[in-house]
């Protein structure tokens, strides 16, 4: 083991996770390099390049500037470059033009490994990364140009960022600072990716009004410190984007249907995340309702906000983005805990060998799924 900075050392956990994601990074380059660019996906380019970009017709402002990223960046290294290599970048591969959304979903699998391993030790925190890491949905949307990832990756910020600075607020007020600086900008990436996400601004501070019930005139100024942080993210957004993205109308025309609610059922629908995701979520959810000692906070978060965040934007009909991978990523994290409960019991054998198969299974499944999607798109 040796030690990067302060508080972080890299040792066996840590290498194993990286080799976990850097599996997770070559599926994404796989399929982002495989699959021509789709009409919307131009879309958001252009949107990031026009010039009038507040006229754009844009449903997520912040997604068209970072779409714009490659092709701006290319450009400038053309200027700079030797001719051979100026005329290998005068069309970007596809994987280029997608490649900070695969480094979105990098960073988000790296953020939900560190937050299901502070939760529930090394055990919960593989299995966690491990459903992660052979998601088709999430490598889907990481190798995609669109709002779903940087989305889902500011709400996990943001909801766990939240819980942690709810029990920092016990300790001296020198140590809120960091954790309230990454809770601003997580609200603030959040709001300018999709103003509708401020609903999940409010469950957050809900979070931690619960956590801290001792506390809560320091909850308060730390939620102003962040919502100003926030504020601040959102309107450099708007000076970059040139737009807020939805107007005010179309945010607040939610259309409660049944349609909604049918929604609430998406870890139970294999289209959304393969057969063995539905196979796990319904042991976990049938264990976490069957097994008091499973009914604690850390498993209860993650389950709620799950379904939380996917009814929310169901809600708004204007907002169009993938829903049910807003609330994936805490599914993984619901699994994880209940997988680590088990792992402290005397069927902690059985329990491993049952997920390494299952692993096993969902990656070949995967493969499987990907490789028809983008012969689909091809």
């Amino acid at each position: 083991m040796f030690q990067v900075f302060r508080e972080f050392r890299v040792g066996r956990p840590q290498v194993f996770a990286g080799l976990m994601l850097l599996a997770f990074l070559a599926q994404c380059l796989w399929t982002a390099n495989a699959r021509k660019l789709s009409d919307l996906e131009y879309r958001y380019i252009a949107a990031g390049l026009s010039a009038e970009r507040g006229k754009a017709v844009n449903l997520s402002p912040f997604t068209g500037w970072v779409a714009a990223l490659p092709v701006r960046s290319t450009a400038l290294a053309r200027k700079v470059a030797s001719p051979s290599i100026s005329e290998a970048l005068a069309v970007p591969r596809p994987w280029l033009l997608r490649l900070p959304f695969i480094i979105f979903g990098l960073w988000m699998g790296a953020a939900l490994w560190w937050v299901a391993r502070r939760l529930f030790d090394d055990e919960g925190g593989y299995v966690a990364l491990a459903l992660y890491c052979t998601s088709p949905a999430m490598i889907k949307i990481s190798s995609n140009i669109g709002p779903e990832i940087i989305l889902a990756w500011s709400s996990l910020g943001l909801i766990y960022t939240a819980i942690g600075v709810a029990h920092t607020l016990y300790a001296p007020p020198k140590k809120w600072a960091p954790r309230i600086a990454i809770l601003g900008l997580s609200i603030g990436f959040a709001l300018a990716t999709a103003w509708w996400a401020f609903t999940l601004v409010l469950v957050a501070f809900g979070y931690m009004l619960y956590l801290a019930p001792g506390c809560r005139k320091k909850v308060l100024v730390v939620l102003a410190g962040a919502t100003a942080i926030g504020a601040g993210v959102w309107g450099v957004s708007y000076l970059v984007t040139g737009s807020f993205g939805l107007g005010v109308k179309a945010l607040f025309a939610q259309k409660p249907t049944l349609e909604a609610v049918r929604n609430l059922a998406f870890p139970l629908a294999a289209q959304t995340d393969g057969y063995t995701l539905v196979l796990l979520f319904i042991l976990a959810f049938t264990a976490y309702g069957s097994w008091p000692r499973a009914r604690y906070f850390g498993n209860t978060a993650p389950l709620v906000t799950a379904l939380t965040a996917v009814l929310l934007f169901s809600l708004v009909p204007a907002v169009r983005i993938w829903d049910a991978t807003l609330g994936l990523s805490f599914v993984f994290i619901f699994i994880g805990g209940l997988a680590a409960d088990f792992f402290e019991t005397r069927f902690r054998r059985p329990v491993a060998v049952f997920l390494v198969a299952c692993f096993a299974l969902r990656t070949v499944l995967t493969v499987v799924a990907l490789a028809g999607w983008v012969q689909n798109l091809m």
